[in-house]
């Protein structure tokens, strides 16, 4: 059964889940989840490449090298404010 955040803290120290331990544990479970999607990415492209070799994609590396080099600095476009402003009722 998964703790909720108004119960007591599962280490005992008599605070509630959310203001104790809650932002550690989320943090621990994206972690592995971030581990678990990279391993399953870096599975699938060695299947992919040891299926197809000619048509293999890039490293992810090199894949954000170019990303790099073609992405330029990011502008914004400037707006003049309002000319005609409303009254309160």
């Amino acid at each position: 059964m998964k703790i909720g955040r108004n119960d007591p803290c599962h280490c005992g120290s008599g605070k509630k889940y959310k203001k104790c331990h809650e932002a550690a544990d989320a943090a621990k479970e994206s972690a592995e989840l971030a581990a678990a999607r990279a391993k399953s990415a870096a599975e699938t492209e060695a299947a992919d490449a040891e299926a197809n070799p000619k048509t293999a994609t890039p490293t992810k590396q090199s894949a954000s090298r170019s990303r790099a080099r073609t992405s330029g600095p990011k502008t914004r476009i400037a707006t003049a404010p309002n000319p005609v402003r409303r009254k309160a009722v």
